[in-house]
């Protein structure tokens, strides 16, 4: 769970839950709403995913092959949103990103100076 969702979770707290019958149901009506935004933020992260990965094959299908095709062009579009998608899942944490696409930290810092995405 990334940083920033386990802030969001526990921002839930109980004195928000004020006017429930006890405790122990406030406790566990608590669980039941912090599962639920994890489960929700999960799902979310998941399709957010999906869409990247969608947007990635529709560019790919829909090349216009008779006006010619610039591959290193194309590397370079492909790489940056690769790179921006892991380093959003990240948090920004650039070893954690390197890591996900299987680069050295120095590699992925080399492709965030030379795409200027810092």
């Amino acid at each position: 769970m990334s940083t920033a969702k386990a802030a969001l979770i526990g921002s839930i707290a109980k004195p928000q839950l004020r006017g429930l019958p006890s405790r122990k149901a406030a406790g566990e009506r608590l669980n039941k709403i912090r599962n639920l935004a994890s489960s929700l933020l999960d799902e979310a992260e998941t399709l957010d995913h999906e869409n990247a990965l969608a947007e990635a094959s529709a560019t790919v299908e829909n090349l216009n092959v008779n006006s010619g095709v610039d591959f290193f062009d194309e590397v370079r579009r492909f790489e940056v949103r690769l790179i921006s998608r892991a380093l959003e899942v990240t948090g920004g944490n650039q070893a954690r990103a390197a890591r996900l696409l299987g680069l050295g930290t120095t590699t992925l810092n080399y492709k965030i100076k030379a795409y200027e995405l810092a």
